[in-house]
């Protein structure tokens, strides 16, 4: 039987190293089911959450959430972070209404380079826009039960 090489490499001798730019070496992903009560005055996390530990310090971390939102009342929406441990990465304004009930599905993506190998969590922390808002993380619509709400963390070779 004849020797394969990959990436002009021995079989044996290849790694997430020796893999091209942009190669997906791992993909994890965690789901919400609940609904967590709406937020008012801070940042609480939602429990929309995923880990995942880097084998290189050169991967980058694509970081995709999808989640459901309803604001039942007054003027607003919701405010959302994507967090990586205790560090904001992006926040956005979603789902707002200036008179009465709304509800929207929502992406957020962020290509994330931490430059570490020891594991990482991200996660979706949110709040309420204005006091004036009844807002809900992950409820479509109310008195339904809740979608699944995901987040993926897809590690790229760097």
């Amino acid at each position: 039987m004849g020797l394969i090489k990959l990436n002009n490499q021995s079989l044996t001798a290849v790694t997430s190293a020796g893999l091209p730019s942009g190669t997906v070496l791992q993909v994890v992903q965690g789901t919400l089911t609940a609904t967590p009560s709406t937020a008012l005055t801070s940042f609480q996390d939602s429990g929309l959450f995923a880990s995942i530990t880097p084998t290189s310090t050169s991967s980058k971390i694509l970081v995709i959430a999808d989640f459901a939102s309803s604001s039942t009342t007054g003027n607003g929406g919701l405010i959302v972070n994507i967090m990586r441990d205790s560090t904001q990465l992006m926040y956005r304004g979603v789902n707002y209404s200036n008179s009465g009930s709304t509800t929207g599905n929502t992406t957020l993506c962020h290509l994330d380079e931490p430059s570490t190998t020891s594991a990482i969590t991200y996660k979706v922390q949110y709040l309420a826009q204005s006091a004036l808002s009844t807002a809900y993380f992950n409820m479509s619509f109310t008195g339904y039960a809740a979608p699944t709400a995901h987040i993926t963390l897809t590690e790229i070779a760097g």
